[in-house]
């Protein structure tokens, strides 16, 4: 199964904590955080997991990584030498991937679900689909909107009030969609989504999970106790 993590990000919420490593690799309870996402993908997929790390900021961090872990997965490393955003950065991991569908995840996000049973319960035909989590505090990320047969119909704006489902930020990508409909320029992939919504169904798998996204020092000092217990790669 290939998968495609984006750990390009600068993580300036986290520079007060943490600055001379990416936040994907930041410590937490003691060891990098990708550490513990690297586990669950080596469970969901065994000897089948082939990572492409989508790299920018300190990337040689990412060279250091995959070389220290040669001996547990295989790791190909798609670095962007000029900033591509979250869209050109998927597009370009894409040709480093061999599979029709490929699993896209953000490599500074916890979620606790199972990703070969979210992968093997996406309908066949699907060209995007998104795994969505359950927050009691939408404002931050930002809600999704549902029809009545799991597909996204829309992407509300950060600062709404309530509890809902957010965009976790993992997806099911068909790789010869995506190359035929972008090209190598920068672009969001969140923005894609949005357009992508208005003339194609997405569907959406929802979790009723635990989700954190470190890339707040709020939630980087809640990993470190909640995430302890967890097993290591």
């Amino acid at each position: 199964m290939d998968v495609v993590v984006l750990v390009g990000g600068r993580g300036t919420r986290l520079n007060s904590i943490v600055n001379t490593v990416p936040k994907p690799l930041a410590p937490v309870a003691g060891r990098p955080f990708f550490d513990i996402i690297l586990h669950k993908l080596q469970h969901a997929f065994g000897q089948q997991l082939n990572l492409v790390f989508a790299t920018g900021h300190l990337h040689q961090c990412f060279v250091d990584y995959a070389n220290q872990h040669t001996h547990q997965v295989n790791i190909s490393l798609s670095q962007e030498l000029t900033p591509l955003g979250t869209g050109g950065a998927i597009r370009q991991a894409l040709t480093y991937c061999k599979s029709e569908s490929v699993l896209i995840l953000n490599g500074d996000c916890y979620f606790d679900i199972c990703y070969r049973a979210f992968v093997e319960s996406i309908p066949k035909g699907e060209i995007i689909s998104i795994a969505s989590a359950y927050v009691n505090d939408i404002s931050r990320y930002g809600a999704l909107t549902f029809s009545d047969n799991n597909t996204v119909i829309d992407f509300k704006e950060k600062g709404q009030i309530g509890s809902g489902y957010i965009n976790a930020g993992v997806y099911l990508v068909n790789k010869a969609h995506l190359l035929a409909t972008t090209d190598m320029s920068a672009f969001s992939f969140e923005q894609y989504l949005m357009n992508f919504v208005k003339t194609t169904p997405l569907f959406a798998k929802r979790y009723n999970a635990e989700f954190i996204d470190i890339g707040t020092p709020e939630d980087f000092h809640k990993a470190q106790s909640l995430l302890k217990p967890l097993p290591r790669a």
